[in-house]
């Protein structure tokens, strides 16, 4: 399972032996449900979450690479007892928030496709960078290609396709691209990478970081995520002549007119801000053009409008890939539902605009801190009704706490160099 912030949770249930991962997904084997204490968990403290079932989802079932002794693992629906005694899904649950709406989309026979380019940092022990190897470095500049490659066959053995893979700007920063996967899947898939990119690093006595901004003079670390929206076997987005369609222009409209708020969602750290700044390849301004990395969603380039897609660029890895993913789909559908015409696309560089010229083309900026966006997100009701008023109360108070502690309760590096000797 994974709780409110992101992070997978687990317990190890021993089962009958099998030879292949193939005997459980058929169901040969029974994989039992099990119950743990949801008031040990973040996000599910309250005394009457305490009693949490987890039932597998063996459509998810995958055999750990490399895992001695063998192991599989399976990822897991959430529910709780209802006043009827009833089991129901748990509306706490980032996977049933997006399963949820995968359900709604079903209804309307549209299903989405995402793609998503995690990046991440190799550290050594000391907390440096591995090497100092920047874009697309090989050995031995890129001491980290080994690495990389035998995480990537890894991926394939748990049945995640890895379409490309990379040193990035950083030094010490890696890519891995994931091809495109259904929306039901891409979360589970996300949650995955990350657990065995840091299983085959720690292999190696390196420390793999998914940390939007580790190094202040080096670019963070993001998760662009492309996505498709599909219906009756054809793609809405595109065109054959390489340019969106009336749909993808409504999709395009729903995203950036709920940017600020997916932004808490999206970049939920107080990290995450320290990455969303000029010149580092990161977008800090809310705008969408062709090809325009600057901007806030980019259309790449296509031939066949099967191919088209529209990437959000301002994700981290730390995100909770159940709730991001709900959030952008859901933001995109409002555009979709509401015929929304977005703003004339934008070619030129925003990081060098000038801020009258953007104002001149109504070109605003995303938040520039953790509360300013859960501001935004209280307000948002699109968002708000998609997960659920008891889920979004938590999770602003969560996150205003952390908040809370940074202003008021921790003496930064920062101030000790400016204030110290006045």
């Amino acid at each position: 399972m994974v709780d409110i912030l992101g992070q997978p949770k687990g317990l190890t249930v021993p089962i009958s032996p099998v030879d292949s991962v193939e005997s459980l997904a058929s169901g040969a084997v029974p994989i039992p449900s099990c119950s743990i204490d949801g008031s040990s968990v973040r996000g599910l403290k309250q005394v009457s979450n305490s009693d949490i079932r987890l039932v597998p989802d063996i459509s998810t079932v995958t055999e750990v690479p490399g895992a001695t002794p063998r192991r599989a693992c399976v990822f897991t629906n959430m529910f709780r007892r209802s006043a009827a005694g009833d089991l129901e899904p748990h509306p706490l649950s980032p996977r049933f928030i997006l399963h949820h709406l995968i359900t709604q989309l079903a209804a309307k026979k549209i299903s989405v496709r995402v793609k998503l380019e995690p990046e991440f940092y190799y550290l050594q022990e000391t907390g440096e960078p591995l090497d100092n190897a920047t874009y697309a470095e090989l050995f031995p500049k890129n001491q980290g290609s080994d690495l990389l490659l035998e995480t990537a066959l890894d991926l394939r053995l748990a049945g995640i396709e890895a379409r490309w893979l990379h040193s990035e700007l950083g030094e010490g920063q890696q890519e891995i691209e994931i091809d495109f996967t259904d929306l039901s899947r891409a979360a589970d898939k996300l949650v995955l990478f990350k657990l065995l990119v840091h299983r085959r690093a720690a292999q190696y006595g390196v420390e793999a970081t998914f940390m939007p901004k580790p190094f202040l003079d080096q670019a963070g670390s993001g998760l662009h995520c492309h996505i498709q929206v599909w219906q009756n076997g054809r793609n809405l987005l595109g065109q054959s002549d390489g340019s969106l369609s009336n749909h993808g222009h409504y999709f395009v409209a729903g995203l950036l007119k709920h940017a600020p708020a997916i932004t808490a969602i999206a970049n939920p750290t107080i990290n995450s801000y320290k990455r969303l700044v000029p010149d580092f390849e990161a977008p800090t301004h809310i705008a969408w053009g062709y090809m325009n990395r600057s901007a806030l969603i980019r259309v790449p380039l296509f031939t066949e409008a099967e191919k088209a897609a529209v990437e959000f660029r301002s994700p981290d890895p730390l995100a909770n890939p159940y709730l991001l993913l709900a959030a952008l789909v859901a933001a995109g559908l409002d555009g979709l539902d509401k015929e929304q015409q977005p703003p004339s696309p934008i070619s030129e560089n925003l990081y060098q605009m000038s801020a009258r010229q953007r104002a001149k083309l109504r070109v605003s900026s995303l938040p520039q801190t953790l509360q300013a966006a859960l501001q935004v997100f209280q307000k948002d009701v699109i968002l708000q009704k998609q997960f659920g008023q008891e889920f979004c109360t938590l999770y602003y108070e969560i996150h205003s706490t952390e908040w809370e502690e940074y202003i008021s309760k921790s003496v930064t590096d920062f101030e000790w160099a400016r204030y110290l000797h006045r």
